[in-house]
């Protein structure tokens, strides 16, 4: 909200600055950061700077950020952190400042208090436009509806080239309320041999001994081992795409595990027969949603579908602590399909710069493309 001052009958405009430096401004801002988030626009983990700074520990150490924050009132109303740097956008050097995240950051947009934001990304695109130093700003993953999609607009109503591409579509289940919060309730919509196979697969597992769903919430080193273990022992261990391939990749989980648990929203679960966990997930609950990083199981299992089970229970699990929403992240997959047909898409967004160099790089990377796509098509 804009504040008339009283003395002169200006109206104080929002303003917005850069903070330049490391990973380490993120701990300077994270007071007022954090403040922001918990106003209820952002909540999803993602967007706190906990997340970033772990992303930023694991995969940049060396990143230069250029985090732009937009004050009303002397208050923080938006933050946005992006990574300076130099790179290259089909065979053209550019300048680029993109988002401070990676393939494990889930999603990415602007970081925005309550209320309406078209005025605060109006001062962001503002100083963005008249501090320069960039060709290209790139932001990835932004979910639809996202503040992000505002700044496109200001840019695009500044002449600057703009364009988005479909990054993902990520399925959720939305959970029923009141007297029908009940599993048989979530499958309701899903085919009957979906669920015959559910209750067929349950059977068999339980034949081979007592089942029980186990859900840890302290970031337990054995129960985080074992998880990694089980996911590579699958297909990304073969494909070498493991959380535990990569020494950055697991620092990077274990860091938001100990923090996700530190502050409440780790939600380790395992579905184990006898005392042997067949499947696991790496999975965090905020705000009434469960949320899903990361699925692993044991293949010897998968004459069961431990995958399928281990969700069937988890959504039982949080019918039961009174969630409206399993959130999958990520890409649409067959086996997310299953238990629901909705989506959310997901964009990459991109702001160039005015002149016939952004013309150049906007035609590179939207027009030439999607040329080559239609006389393909022909």
């Amino acid at each position: 909200m804009r504040v008339a001052n009283e003395m002169s009958g200006t109206i104080e405009r929002p303003v917005a600055e850069s903070v330049q430096g490391g990973v380490e401004i993120l701990e300077a801002l994270a007071p007022p950061w954090r403040a922001l988030c918990d106003e209820g626009r952002c909540t999803d983990p993602f967007y706190r700077p906990e997340w970033i700074a772990a992303h930023l520990r694991a995969f940049e150490p060396g990143a230069k950020l250029r985090v732009v924050v937009v004050r009303e009132d002397g208050r923080p109303r938006l933050i946005l952190p992006l990574v300076e740097e130099r790179a290259t956008l089909r065979g053209f050097p550019i300048r680029r400042l993109r988002a401070a995240a990676g393939v494990h950051s889930c999603r990415f947009d602007l970081i925005c208090g309550a209320g309406d934001p078209g005025p605060w990304v109006d001062a962001l695109w503002s100083h963005l436009r008249q501090t320069g130093g960039w060709d290209v700003i790139e932001l990835r993953d932004v979910p639809a509806g996202g503040a992000a999609e505002r700044l496109l607009e200001a840019a695009t109503a500044s002449r600057h080239p703009t364009g988005t591409w479909e990054s993902m579509r990520t399925p959720y289940v939305t959970l029923p309320a009141g007297s029908d919060r009940t599993i048989e309730e979530v499958l309701r919509s899903r085919s009957a041999h979906f669920r015959a196979n559910l209750r067929r697969r349950m059977r068999r597992l339980e034949e081979r001994g007592s089942v029980r769903l186990r859900r840890i919430e302290h970031a337990d080193r054995d129960a985080l081992d074992r998880f990694y273990e089980l996911e590579r022992e699958g297909w990304k261990g073969a494909r070498g795409t493991a959380i535990a391939c990569d020494d950055r990749t697991l620092r990077f989980y274990d860091e938001v595990a100990a923090w996700a648990a530190q502050v409440g929203l780790l939600s380790l679960y395992s579905l184990e027969v006898g005392d042997r966990p067949i499947a696991m997930h790496y999975g965090l609950a905020t705000g009434g949603r469960y949320l899903l990083p990361k699925p692993a199981f044991d293949p010897a299992w998968s004459a069961c579908s431990p995958g399928q089970l281990i969700l069937h229970e988890v959504l039982r699990d949080c019918l039961d602590r009174g969630f409206g929403e399993l959130d999958f992240l990520g890409p649409w997959m067959e086996w997310k399909a299953d238990w629901t047909d909705d989506v959310r898409p997901h964009a990459w967004c991109y702001v160039f710069r005015r002149g016939p160099l952004g013309a150049a790089l906007h035609a590179a990377k939207f027009g030439i493309p999607r040329l080559a796509e239609a006389l393909r098509g022909r």
